[in-house]
């Protein structure tokens, strides 16, 4: 069912896992402190505050979850490949 194929597909798709993994949280991030802002009804973040913390939101889950989704993938193909393999 996982077949990434090549190592550069397989790289690419890594790639863009985890911008869409980092992107997610940046957007979770933001929708959060906006909420808190909302509901405190004072300002509890500046606009500076909430830049700075989705460029650090960012930039902390790309090294994360570059490090994370190889594995996952590898894991994938492995069990793609015990499952196809005769008994």
């Amino acid at each position: 069912m996982v077949k990434f194929g090549s190592t550069e597909n397989k790289q690419r798709i890594v790639l863009l896992l985890s911008l869409a993994t980092s992107i997610l949280l940046v957007v979770l991030f933001l929708l959060g402190s906006l909420l808190t802002n909302i509901s405190r009804g004072e300002i509890a973040y500046t606009q500076v505050d909430m830049a700075a913390g989705s460029i650090f939101v960012f930039v902390i889950s790309m090294i994360i979850s570059l490090s994370l989704w190889p594995r996952v993938a590898d894991r994938l193909e492995d069990r793609e490949d015990s499952n196809k393999a005769p008994a």
